[in-house]
């Protein structure tokens, strides 16, 4: 006949159970550490390129080249170029000469640009003149007596991220282009950044 368990063996095989169920249930019911909240962004500024009126001919420049055009600048050269006009910086975009010329007032260059808004170039004259404020910017080969030459595809993407980026800096815009454009205010992407372009050198 076999002998009972002791009696402390006896309150072993109940308690084990008991604690096996009592740390299942602690488990299943802790709550997991909750994620710290996140901060909020910091709102970032913008800076409007458009400038003021009369604006100069190096901050135009200057504001080309802060929105990814590349262009190469040459001379700069003061007091040349027609009445009225302050400053003119001359320059290669896309294997093209551009010039971006500065005027007094927006009058003097309404006198010297007497042309109507979106009519197309006429012999001896550059495929691109576009006007805002008292400032005139020409893309293209001149030529004397021939017809404004047409721009190829490239060039063609190449003036419609020249007028976009004028668009933001002097409009209104006025054009005067060998293929049509569309003129739209777009809203400002860049920062300020350094000039490139050359110093203005009195004409002899």
């Amino acid at each position: 006949m076999r002998s009972p368990a002791p009696r402390h063996a006896r309150h072993t095989r109940h308690i084990a159970p008991f604690f096996a169920v009592a740390l299942i249930a602690a488990a299943c019911g802790s709550t997991p550490p909750s994620a710290p909240p996140s901060a909020a962004p910091t709102p970032v500024v913008t800076p409007n390129p458009h400038l003021g009126d009369p604006a100069t001919a190096q901050d135009v420049f200057n504001g080309l080249g802060r929105q990814g055009l590349k262009i190469t600048p040459n001379t700069a050269v003061t007091g040349v170029g027609g009445a009225g006009v302050v400053t003119r910086i001359n320059a290669t975009y896309q294997g093209w000469p551009l010039d971006v010329t500065q005027y007094k007032t927006s009058a003097d260059l309404a006198k010297a640009a007497a042309w109507t808004a979106g009519e197309a170039p006429g012999r001896g004259e550059p495929p691109v003149a576009l006007a805002g404020y008292n400032i005139l910017v020409r893309w293209g080969p001149w030529g004397t007596g021939t017809k404004p030459a047409v721009p190829e595809d490239q060039k063609v993407a190449a003036l419609g991220a020249l007028v976009a980026a004028l668009d933001r800096l002097i409009s209104p815009l006025r054009t005067r282009t060998i293929v049509p454009v569309q003129v739209a205010v777009v809203v400002a992407t860049t920062a300020p950044g350094p000039s490139s372009a050359p110093k203005a050198t009195p004409a002899p």
